[in-house]
């Protein structure tokens, strides 16, 4: 049987972080393609919802363990994979297939709507996070209700990134009242993503931090 040793330092850790960054990076703008019928209150959704507070974890969590320009480092690698996912993707498309292969349409379907998602993907995540550091400094300049505040500075950068995002991936594909239904509905569930997902998100900035001090 072999021994793991799961006892990473504090750079392997932050390897570990950046890599499940990329990763879920380009999950989400893989599967939001795919629409999702919530089956309560006519929400539908696209659903990139499923994985994207898991980008926005472990964002905290960099900001958190190694600071804001080791977040936005990790954002520009994530958004350089997801660049050479779309480039292969985009050339599977171009280069021909023989006679009895029949999948071409299916990947057609699925592929020839990344690059707009990237795109979408990256001008929204920019927008909502200018917009939650603007509001959040705001806020701050207060001593009251810091918590309730900083929620609803979150919250109101997450309405600006759905907005964009959902737009620029859908208005002129699906109907404008739909991509309104599911720019509210990504938004209240990203909330409720949030909200439960935040223990999680101080389990893993302790977890992080742990061996900081004495590797720096």
């Amino acid at each position: 049987m072999i021994n793991m040793d799961l006892n990473f330092d504090f750079t392997e850790k932050r390897i570990i972080i950046t890599s499940f960054f990329c990763v879920a990076f380009i999950i989400a703008n893989l599967i939001t393609v795919k629409i999702i019928d919530v089956n309560f209150l006519g929400m539908q959704t696209p659903a990139g919802v499923l994985i994207y507070p898991l980008i926005y974890i472990l964002t905290n969590v960099i900001t958190n363990v190694y600071g804001e320009k080791a977040a936005q480092r990790t954002l520009i690698l994530g958004i350089a994979t997801n660049v050479l996912f779309v480039f292969m993707t985009t050339l599977i498309l171009v280069l021909p297939s023989p006679s009895f292969y029949t999948g071409d349409s299916s990947l057609a379907f699925v592929f020839t709507q990344t690059p707009r998602i990237l795109i979408a993907s990256y001008f929204s995540y920019l927008m909502g996070n200018l917009t939650t550091a603007k509001l959040t400094t705001i806020v701050n300049k207060g001593n009251s209700l810091l918590r309730v505040k900083n929620l609803g500075a979150i919250f109101t950068g997450e309405l600006v990134d759905n907005i964009i995002f959902i737009g620029l991936s859908f208005i002129g594909t699906v109907a404008i009242v739909d991509v309104v239904i599911m720019i509210f509905s990504h938004w209240i569930i990203s909330i409720v993503w949030n909200i439960i997902a935040q223990p999680f998100t101080e389990k893993v900035t302790s977890w992080a931090k742990k061996g900081k001090v004495e590797e720096i």
